[in-house]
């Protein structure tokens, strides 16, 4: 501090009084919307509490010693490449803070960091402008960075703790970048976008194309000849190159783990969707107090900076050269926004799934940099004022009119409407002090209300999670360890967080990450589960696919969907493995063994099986034949049909006929499926229907099958806003023998059931609330034949891998193969698998088109199957190379400012 000027000294301190000042502000209003975890909250945020806080358990296991899981781990759903999920997650400086919390309060650790980073974005906007701008009234300087760091982006994605290190360092990063042009000195400018690169590379590809406009504008406002243009472009392109070397440790390996996946989707030829224009025009109203919600640009900066913003192209103390170019800039974020090929472009090719336009903590940086470059000025022209606020209050005018067309509307835009005439009479008078004062309350209040209203949608009460994780940790380490070789399931989970075998560190068989191979997720859905491209779920497992993906345990809880918090998720019933042994009991838990393959064995490649489309009866059976090289099936429908009564509801039954296109545009016949209507004759009273099999065997077990239709209708996590209303009546629910039902969408699926000891299962679905129509399947009872499973798993053991090690990213072992078979495992393939076999490198091919296969010839062997992050030597190389790059050029700079 005592070598710095004592202007410096005046901008670090008014900057951590801006820092400060967020955070107080962010803890106050997180707590009165109950998403503060140290008083009992819940940030339902972005996928902080069903994704994000797994990730940071990893990272907890990942530095106090399980380093083998850096490259590949098997508690990455069925087991994956974590290249990319270390460089997207877990890479901030800022998570050490984690280390300083117990695991199960992790949670609280997450939050003190997402505190931090706020303040921290805070401080180093009010830092820039400072250094950049002499402000007569300081107190702007920290209101402006109170808007940065409170902004609609930083509200409405405050979940999203990931993103937040790039948007503390855009500031920083752009003001290097200025110093370079300006002195030559390029050192600061690529240490710190190599440092936004390696923390977050997503957020750090955005802020290179920032960089790239930011050079354009400032280089074209201040251009003098073009030797000297090239000279500058030629140093930034050299500083920039240098930074992604430097990064290129992360990158590279990041690379080579998304090829094969989520870069292998690229989106960047979908078709123009008009959704995305009409989205547009909400968002104009968006810039106004109100709604924090997910379907628009979030860019709410305050009224007080949107109506300064205005004065800035209106100023004339301004070049018209830089207000056109910043026109130009402001044209091309629009067009961002409604033009699908740049919206795609901001987001790398790939379509946002969910919390969409992320590109937007730009925009929201770039109108608050304008609005501080006129906010330094002394004082406006009073005409200036009257015609911003007069184009602001036409601009939220024409908002309420759209808002009412095109909808949803509600009191807010009345209050932005208020708001603007309030801030455009304040700033008219801002020459005065007072006035000056009362206009920065006014827009920390505005902010703070913004704030209020966002977080509000975002916040459950909840202090469950400690005791959850405390709870679980306890029973799984009780599972003994012969049963912990093979992967662990759960019928429940906290927030739909698929990623709890990071959290409690097992093999698991979930998954949800951008970084999932989408492969694996097709798998599941012609298997009969719940997937998308990003995740898997495994909640309606069977015997079937319990023997194929080796889960030997299963922890099933007999507590109701959100019977202890809002948080807690059970998915009803695995009531099929009732007749399983049972492994060990406490409290409310129940862990079953289940007979099951090995991970590896001499079977069937089976890489070209026929699945049927919404059948997994057909499909689990065509799978467990074909890797056992057996033939009889160990599901099938069952013959009996159940009985149906229903009350207050009207049904009409109906054949939809499915067909295929073939060659030369033949078709043929595929199936048939029954489907039935329902409606509800009275709309105020609640309608049922019930499907009885009353005449199985006593305390039979088996499956029903759901359609994905009504999948869509019980989803597991229902919304919190709604549940607090006393009023609020779901639209549909189930329950199978009284025990209510939780379901995930996206395909058919088999829900484990036990019959009474009268043989009797009924499913009874209700519609209420605003429940009126809906179309589904006819619910099919499924039989399982036991003795046909046993069979094939004792078939399959006496041929397994024995294994000499088994651990993330390395697997060795001795098989023995005969004619006709090769060697099959359930351990999903990844670039950095290496494969030998007695000590000789082999090719790997494939098992069911997504697990590690090797091609083999009679007899026993020796196999070792080993991984290495692709890309990591050489990044590490590329790294070198730029620090020493990054020496070398910064000395030829300053060698050349000597001469």
């Amino acid at each position: 501090m005592k070598y710095l000027s004592k202007k410096d000294k005046k901008i670090l301190k008014l900057s951590l009084i801006s820092c400060l000042t967020t955070i107080v502000l962010f803890f106050l209003l997180s707590t009165f919307t109950d998403c503060n975890p140290i008083f009992g909250g819940v940030l339902y945020g972005g996928d902080l509490p069903n994704q994000y806080l797994s990730f940071f358990q990893y990272y907890r296991h990942l530095v106090l010693g399980n380093w083998a899981s850096a490259g590949y781990t098997f508690s990455n759903g069925l087991g994956g490449d974590m290249a990319g999920n270390i460089a997207y997650y877990v890479l901030s400086p800022l998570n050490f803070i984690v280390f300083l919390f117990p695991a199960n309060k992790i949670n609280i650790a997450v939050y003190v960091i997402i505190l931090l980073k706020l303040g921290l974005m805070s401080g180093t906007f009010t830092w820039l402008i400072l250094k950049w701008f002499n402000f007569k009234y300081q107190a702007y300087a920290i209101f402006l960075g109170i808007a940065y760091s409170l902004s609609g982006y930083s509200v409405a994605y405050a979940g999203n703790v990931m993103w937040f290190d790039g948007l503390i360092l855009l500031p920083l990063i752009t003001y290097a970048l200025v110093r370079g042009i300006k002195t030559n000195k390029w050192l600061a400018y690529s240490i710190l976008l190599a440092c936004a690169i390696i923390f977050n590379y997503y957020i750090g590809y955005m802020i290179c194309i920032f960089m790239v406009i930011i050079f354009l504008a400032y280089t074209i406002n201040n251009f003098k000849d073009i030797r000297l243009f090239f000279h500058q472009f030629l140093n930034f392109a050299i500083s920039s190159i240098i930074s992604g070397l430097i990064s290129a440790i992360v990158l590279l390996p990041t690379l080579f783990n998304l090829s094969s996946n989520k870069l292998a989707q690229s989106d960047f030829n979908s078709d123009f969707n008009i959704k995305l224009l009409i989205t547009g025009g909400k968002t104009v109203s968006r810039l106004f107090i109100g709604d924090t919600y997910n379907d628009w640009p979030p860019i709410f900066v305050g009224t007080l900076a949107a109506i300064i913003f205005i004065i800035y192209f209106i100023d004339s103390r301004n070049s018209v050269k830089a207000r056109i170019t910043n026109l130009i800039i402001g044209i091309m974020f629009v067009l961002s926004i409604i033009v699908r090929p740049l919206y795609l472009f901001w987001h790398g090719g790939q379509q946002t799934i969910a919390y969409p336009y992320r590109f937007s903590f730009l925009i929201v940086f770039w109108i608050l940099l304008l609005a501080a470059k006129e906010l330094s000025y002394q004082d406006f022209k009073r005409k200036d004022r009257i015609i911003a606020t007069t184009i602001y209050l036409l601009l939220s005018l024409m908002t309420v009119y759209i808002r009412r067309r095109i909808g949803p509307n509600n009191f807010y835009e009345w209050i932005a409407v208020a708001l603007v005439l309030l801030f455009g009479i304040l700033i008219y008078f801002s020459n005065k002090n007072f006035v000056r004062i009362i206009l920065i309350l006014f827009g920390l209040v505005e902010l703070s209300g913004n704030a209020y209203t966002g977080l509000s949608h975002l916040g459950m009460k909840s202090d469950y999670y400690p005791r959850y994780v405390a709870e679980n940790n306890e029973i799984i380490s009780k599972i003994p360890a012969a049963d912990k070789t093979g992967r662990i399931a759960k019928n429940y989970e906290l927030n739909n967080d698929r990623g709890e075998g990071y959290t409690f560190n097992y093999r698991g068989v979930e998954e949800f990450s951008s970084n999932n191979d989408s492969r694996i997720s097709s798998l599941m859905t012609d298997l009969g589960f719940s997937t998308f491209r990003y995740f898997y779920y495994y909640q309606t497992g069977t015997v079937v696919t319990d023997a194929i993906f080796n889960v030997k345990s299963f922890i099933n809880s007999s507590l109701t969907n959100q019977s202890i918090s809002p948080e807690y998720v059970n998915y009803g019933l695995r009531d099929d493995l009732k007749t399983r042994p049972v492994i060990l009991k406490q409290g409310d838990k129940t862990v079953y063994r289940n007979e099951t393959l090995p991970f590896a064995f001499a079977g069937n490649l089976s890489n070209k099986l026929k699945f049927k489309d919404e059948n997994p009866v057909y499909n689990q059976n065509l799978v467990l034949n074909s890797l056992t090289q057996s033939k009889s099936n160990v599901l099938d429908y069952s013959t009996k049909k159940a009985r149906i009564t229903t009350n207050n509801l009207s049904v009409k039954y109906g054949t939809v006929k499915y067909h295929v296109i073939k060659k030369h545009k033949k078709i043929t016949k595929r199936t048939e499926q029954k489907y039935f209507t329902i409606k509800r004759y009275d709309k105020e009273r609640p309608g049922t229907m019930s499907f009885t099999y009353d005449n199985l065997k006593p305390n039979q077990v088996g499956y029903i099958r759901f359609s994905k239709n009504l999948m869509q209708l019980v989803l597991p996590l229902n919304n919190y806003q709604w549940n607090k209303n006393p009023d609020y009546r779901p639209p549909f629910s189930l329950t199978i023998n009284g025990k209510q039902v939780q379901l995930q969408e996206y395909t058919d699926q088999l829900i484990g059931v036990q019959a009474d000891k009268n043989g009797k299962v009924d499913i009874k679905m209700t519609i209420d609330g605003k429940g009126g129509k809906f179309i589904l399947k006819y619910p099919k009872f499924v039989n399982i034949d036991f003795s046909a499973l046993h069979d094939k798993v004792k078939k399959v053991r006496n041929r397994e891998m024995k294994f000499t090690s088994f651990k993330d990213g390395y697997v060795a072992g001795k098989v023995t193969i005969d004619k006709n078979q090769n060697l099959v495992t359930t351990i999903p393939y990844s670039k950095g698998w290496q494969a030998k076999v007695d000590g000789k490198p082999v090719k790997i091919n494939r098992t069911l088109g997504v697990f590690i296969g090797l091609k083999m010839k009679p007899g026993t062997h020796q196999i070792t199957l080993k991984y290495r992050t692709p890309g990591v030597l050489v990044g590490a190389i590329l790294s070198i190379i730029g620090i020493i790059s990054l020496t070398v050029f910064t000395l030829f700079l300053k060698k050349n400012k000597k001469d």
